[in-house]
């Protein structure tokens, strides 16, 4: 059972909201931290009204019911990680993102450029790493991102 959460409770549940907002282009990369400050309140407002719910900016029981089958978050990836995953990125990031290399499912340094470059293009930190922000910042038309262009999204 997940927690009613509010304005100012920080936490995981917070970031599960935080997080499907995110998907459907309601808060940004940015906004997926944690803390339910008052972005994440009008979403859940907003969210609330566009649903029928009574609209009190508090996620409690009967809201959690209405928020779509739910996925945490994409995993890390990073120098050194290996498996499907990231033959999925791989393969999302030869169609248009500059990479180069083999689908074989390691990341290794081609790969890690590639996501450099992007984190470059797209404003973000420059890591290297496949994290929550690089997963869900805009790749593309139609609101599209990393995640979802490599089918990790229900």
């Amino acid at each position: 059972m997940r927690a009613t959460i509010k304005l100012g409770d920080t936490g995981d549940d917070v970031k599960r909201i935080q997080r499907v907002f995110a998907r459907d282009k309601v808060l940004g990369p940015d906004d997926v931290d944690g803390v339910f400050g008052p972005r994440t309140e009008q979403a859940v407002k907003d969210f609330q009204q566009s649903n029928g719910l009574t609209v009190d900016g508090i996620v409690g029981p009967i809201t959690w019911s209405h928020v779509h089958p739910y996925r945490e978050a994409s995993p890390t990836l990073q120098a050194g990680s290996t498996g499907p995953v990231v033959a999925k990125l791989q393969g999302v990031l030869k169609t248009g993102f500059g990479y180069s290399g083999a689908i074989d499912g390691i990341f290794g340094p081609v790969t890690e450029a590639v996501v450099r470059q992007y984190q470059t293009n797209s404003g973000l930190p420059v890591t290297g790493i496949m994290d929550e922000r690089t997963w869900l910042a805009p790749a593309g038309a139609a609101g599209a991102t990393l995640e979802s262009l490599s089918g990790l999204i229900l």
